[in-house]
């Protein structure tokens, strides 16, 4: 019997092809009436917004314009503020900035008031989780 991972995650979409972030204008037509908006561009909305990511899943293909290929990508909960996005030519990636986890960490585990020895044993596996870490989520 296979453990079945519970672990909390959150998407974000990108685009995954070469011209940049775009909606067709149905999607932003879509995105707007549920939102209020009167948004004339996609690429002003957040990435992590539920009403996007909604859109997305549901319109498929549809949803993209003649320059985007709108993806979305699920991380665990704990990386949130730990994303690294890259863009050439349109054409976005994102994944987790490992390092900037780890700094951030190490640095919470420095200013607690608890023993060396303790400070220790959360660092360690502040490290065992970096070096067992995913290649990527996709």
């Amino acid at each position: 019997m296979s453990k079945i991972d519970r672990t909390p995650t959150f998407k974000v979409v990108y685009n995954n092809k070469y011209g940049g972030f775009g909606m067709a204008k149905n999607g932003l037509e879509e995105y707007n009436r549920r939102t209020s908006q009167k948004l004339t561009y996609a690429d002003v909305i957040d990435r992590s917004d539920p009403i996007l990511i909604e859109i997305v899943q549901t319109m498929g293909k549809n949803v993209n314009d003649e320059h985007s290929r709108l993806a979305i990508k699920e991380f665990p909960m704990k990386y949130q503020s730990f994303l690294k996005w890259s863009d050439y030519d349109g054409n976005e990636s994102v994944d987790i900035d490992y390092d900037k986890y780890l700094i951030h960490h190490i640095r919470e585990v420095k200013d607690e008031m608890i023993s060396s020895y303790e400070k220790i044993a959360r660092i360690d596996q502040l490290y065992e989780e970096y070096d067992s870490r995913p290649k990527s989520y996709e």
